[in-house]
């Protein structure tokens, strides 16, 4: 069983845009805060669609042939999210990432992979995720442990006025991919098994 999900890629240029924006943000927090945060490599940077806590190679085989019919189809050939901004995650009250976050997006219910939601494979997901489906991409990570400072609500608070802004049409995706997750003290390492673009 491997510990594995569905995940939309975004383009260089996307990744480029972001980086530009989230340094400055990220030495500012971790040096001249200093918060025990660390920038999640671009190269890992996504959106999950379905995160799958253990299936087998040939369960993912089946999950892949649906993605596949979808791509195909151009289910997801248009697909753009309303970039909102930076949030605390999962709550400013005990942070553990720092993501971009868009605004909900209810067209999900109709995409092929939601209406098997109740039928394994796909039920073995997290399927209240892509139900209400709000995507949003970890740009940073705090690390806990003896002596790690970890932003209070209220400094988050009385920082959001000056936290970057960014444009929603500047942040695409361009790609669906599986990928293989393992995490390690550092770092999850997220191995793509496979992957397509989104315009089929």
């Amino acid at each position: 069983m491997t510990r594995c999900f569905l995940g939309f890629e975004l383009s260089e240029a996307s990744r480029r845009y972001l980086r530009q924006r989230l340094l400055p943000l990220h030495d500012e927090l971790a040096n001249g805060r200093r918060w025990a945060v660390r920038l999640v490599p671009p190269e890992n940077w996504h959106a999950t669609l379905l995160f799958f806590a253990g299936l087998e190679q040939d369960e993912r085989a089946r999950v892949w042939e649906m993605v596949e019919m979808a791509v195909r189809e151009g289910v997801w050939s248009e697909l753009a999210f309303d970039w909102q901004g930076l949030a605390l995650w999962p709550s400013p009250r005990r942070p553990g990432l720092i993501c971009l976050e868009a605004a909900p997006y209810p067209d999900a219910v109709d995409w092929p992979l939601t209406a098997l939601l109740n039928v394994p494979p796909f039920s073995k997901g997290d399927v209240e995720h892509l139900k209400r489906y709000r995507p949003h991409i970890t740009v940073m990570r705090f690390r806990r442990g003896r002596g790690a400072r970890l932003p209070k609500a209220l400094e988050w608070e009385a920082l959001l006025p000056a936290l970057p802004r960014f444009d929603a049409d500047a942040v695409r995706v361009e790609r669906v991919s599986f990928f293989l997750s393992t995490v390690t003290p550092e770092q999850p390492i997220y191995p793509r098994e496979r992957s397509l673009p989104l315009a089929g």
